[in-house]
């Protein structure tokens, strides 16, 4: 099983799609512009104390706020595009049959589950790298350069690869793209919420709630604010650590449930 070679035959069955390259340039088109208007907010913004004219987000661009803050901005992308183009994926395959055809053609079961978790990887570490070089950017317009915190970086390509496996999964579990994408959307902007939300109040006010899913992948690019501001939103907010943590055992268990579904199910 080498996963170069693995890595091949996805790049050859995905690039020369369309739809595949959209989903590119509008992961990085509305990634740039949103950091972009982020930067224009953050210079101009104004705010008058007490009669007296105060910057609000001043800072908010200089090391190592800057890199989270746009690993923040980037976690948008990756749960709208990311996260829906690993639905697209997998239900494209179903479509157009090729994962038959792999099996078909020699590849084993487990080659083919592997191929989509190891193309998700890929992603994510595309989608890290585009991160980092917007960053290094940003560091250079504003006549700075420091290194990039590993806790933002780590958390970023987990937070990648964490919503391209959760839409895989939901791509194989479904099959049927459009319902597919509504259900993975319909997931991680209010489902998980409002259950949580429900049990929270209604069941029991534990902690462990913090440790979904979708709040888990969120957890892992806070937005840099000052520690009291971030106290009042969540009194008990997951550290990076926990998030991570988590988020790794996640990956393990959508990997697992991916390959079985991939084993065992009628492609």
């Amino acid at each position: 099983m080498n996963p170069f070679r693995l890595l091949g035959l996805e790049w050859s069955k995905f690039f020369p799609s369309a739809t595949f390259r959209v989903f590119i340039v509008l992961y990085a088109s509305f990634f740039s512009l949103l950091v972009i208007l982020a930067r224009s907010m953050g210079k101009n913004m104004t705010m008058n104390t007490n009669g007296e004219m105060t910057h609000p987000l001043e800072g908010i661009f200089d090391y190592p706020n800057n890199w989270e803050l746009l690993a923040n901005i980037g976690s948008w992308m990756n749960l709208f595009v990311l996260g829906t183009l690993g639905v697209f994926m997998i239900t494209m395959e179903f479509s157009n049959k090729t994962l038959r055809q792999s099996v078909i053609f020699g590849m084993t079961r487990l080659e083919v589950a592997v191929s989509k978790l190891l193309w998700a990887a890929a992603l994510a570490l595309g989608a890290t790298g585009f991160y980092i070089l917007l960053a290094f950017g940003g560091e250079t317009l504003d006549g700075g350069l420091g290194l990039p915190p590993i806790g933002c970086v780590v958390g970023f390509f987990v937070q990648a690869m964490g919503f391209l496996f959760l839409g895989n999964l939901v791509g194989l579990l479904i099959r049927q793209t459009a319902l597919a994408v509504l259900a993975y959307l319909a997931y991680v902007i209010f489902l998980e919420t409002v259950c949580s939300s429900i049990f929270y109040y209604s069941v029991a006010k534990t902690r462990l709630l913090l440790f979904l899913p979708d709040h888990v992948l969120g957890a892992l690019t806070p937005m840099p604010l000052p520690k009291s501001v971030g106290e009042m939103i969540s009194s008990h907010p997951l550290t990076l650590t926990e998030a991570v943590g988590a988020a790794l055992v996640y990956l393990a268990l959508f990997g697992l449930f991916f390959c079985r579904r991939i084993i065992k199910a009628d492609l």
